[in-house]
């Protein structure tokens, strides 16, 4: 009896032992998983942390690029304004050539409403703008000046390069007699012989092979029409009915043509 009841305890504690055995399986097996899928949640959490360092870096970048560039729009507004009303005020100071009255006082049409009269008063300046407008002024002048004398230095470089050519050209030539010589000496000076006797800009250019700036174009030919007014004596019979007046006004028409060419190219 007794070795009966050992057998059947025995045997109820093997079973026991098997099915904590099992749970114990199922158990490390949950495990395993759960370090499993840890692990992939916190690679995932990495890559994720660092995509978002990147675009907020990207975003960053972005932003500080539009702040940097609604500022400079800002700047250049601000000049815009002040070079607006700087040229406002020159142009309400400006006075008539021939009656010597300031042109303020002409009116204009009205139209459709668009316009207003000439006469209405301006609002004053505020003082920050009345003191940051020469400046912004000065800085504008100096670069339209700056790119106008690169135009005319990069000109001036051609010109010589092309009268080196043709120097060149001139001494390598065989000299055959004198006839030829003068004619030669005659062509390649009839360009320059022409600029010193005031010849027109357009006459010589077939003669240059140099594409010059059009601001240096129309330079040339506003200091053409003012020398030539200076030039002019009440004996010619061209300018023999201009009068004072109409020659001041010639002249007033040059000075406004080359105030433009000076604040910017054309």
């Amino acid at each position: 009896m007794e070795i009966r009841s050992l057998r059947e305890v025995n045997e109820r504690l093997q079973r026991d032992s098997e099915e904590l055995r099992d749970l114990c399986c199922f158990l490390d097996d949950d495990r395993q998983k759960g370090r499993k899928l840890a692990r992939e949640w916190q690679r995932f959490g990495r890559y994720t942390a660092s995509v978002m360092r990147q675009e907020v870096a990207a975003y960053q970048g972005k932003l500080r690029g539009l702040d940097i560039r609604q500022q400079d729009l800002l700047r250049d507004n601000l000049q815009l304004k002040e070079l607006c009303l700087y040229l406002d005020q020159e142009r309400n100071r400006r006075t008539c050539p021939n009656c010597g009255g300031s042109l303020l006082d002409s009116r204009r049409d009205d139209g459709d409403g668009s316009s207003s009269s000439a006469t209405n008063q301006e609002s004053p300046l505020p003082p920050s703008v009345e003191d940051g407008r020469p400046i912004a002024i000065e800085e504008a002048i100096h670069r339209h000046r700056t790119v106008i004398n690169e135009q005319v230095l990069r000109y001036i470089r051609n010109l010589e390069r092309r009268i080196q050519v043709l120097e060149m050209e001139q001494g390598q030539s065989p000299v055959e007699d004198t006839n030829d010589n003068r004619q030669g000496e005659r062509r390649y000076a009839l360009p320059f012989q022409g600029l010193a006797n005031g010849s027109s800009s357009s006459d010589l250019e077939p003669y240059l092979g140099v594409a010059r700036p059009e601001a240096v174009v129309h330079a040339m030919k506003v200091l053409e029409v003012r020398e030539q007014l200076d030039k002019t004596t009440d004996s010619e019979p061209e300018f023999e009915e201009l009068a004072e007046g109409e020659k001041a006004l010639v002249r007033e028409m040059c000075n406004i043509v080359w105030r433009k060419l000076e604040d910017g190219p054309t």
